[in-house]
């Protein structure tokens, strides 16, 4: 199971080589999507594929009368930079988590970038935090100094990863492929574009963009409503793992 594909097609003409992949699948308070989401819009992006996901009912989005794939791939311009966005209207289901992640490694080796996992951490105490935390990880040291420099970020050091990034770091070791986590603190059932906005100024530092966070604040009442659907989808699919695990220390060993 965890060696299969879903489906894909993408333009690769029309991809850069090197662009950094930035996923933002559905998961905790739906901060990659509304990050992923945010970017695209604000810079304009392009639908230049889709990803397949299985095991879901026959479906695809209407959006002002265009017929669109669920899970699309968007290309972006920003500041003489290219990146490639992951963008999904339906949340994953966990029988389809590993061939969607070894999906998105497959794309990144093929156009040889790195693949930058956005999402949440759930926070019990979120709303009594007013400026998240976000939390790095990666496969790649390189990769870690860059997200350190922007002193914007702290290292994840323990806990476990559940779900679509779990399996994208380790289909990634197959590929040969950099994935670089950002992890905020955010809501575990609600739509946090709060956290989302974190992550945005996060990449602003690490890739030399300057997207501004102002107007995602501004319409985070907004977002939260026509989010809700998805993220009671998304919580259903969540609910069937053990996330919250990445709030828990693994027990330590004897050197």
């Amino acid at each position: 199971m965890s060696g299969s594909v879903a489906p894909y097609v993408f333009e690769k003409k029309r991809v850069e080589q090197g662009a950094p992949v930035i996923e933002g699948l559905p998961e905790v308070g739906l901060v990659g999507t509304i990050t992923a989401a945010y970017i695209a819009s604000s810079l304009g992006g392009d639908a230049v594929g889709y990803i397949e996901i299985p095991d879901l009912p026959p479906i695809v989005t209407v959006l002002e009368s265009r017929i669109l794939e669920p899970c699309r791939l968007y290309s972006v311009s920003v500041e003489q930079r290219k990146l490639l966005l992951l963008y999904s209207d339906v949340p994953v289901p966990p029988r389809s988590m590993w061939s969607i992640a070894n999906s998105v490694t497959e794309i990144a080796s093929t156009i040889k970038s790195p693949v930058i996992s956005v999402g949440g951490i759930p926070e019990p105490d979120r709303l009594d935090i007013e400026k998240p935390k976000v939390y790095v990880l990666s496969n790649d040291e390189e990769l870690v100094r860059m997200a350190l420099a922007t002193d914007y970020v702290q290292r994840f050091e323990n806990g476990y990863l559940t779900g679509v990034k779990a399996a994208i770091l380790k289909s990634a070791a197959k590929r040969d492929v950099r994935v670089l986590l950002a992890l905020v603190q955010s809501h575990m059932n609600y739509p946090d574009p709060g956290a989302a906005a974190e992550v945005v100024t996060f990449l602003n530092k690490l890739l030399g963009m300057s997207i501004p966070v102002a107007p995602l604040l501004e319409q985070a009442e907004q977002l939260k409503m026509q989010m809700r659907d998805l993220m009671r989808r998304t919580s259903t699919n969540l609910s069937k793992m053990p996330i919250g695990l990445q709030l828990e220390s693994p027990p330590g060993y004897i050197k």
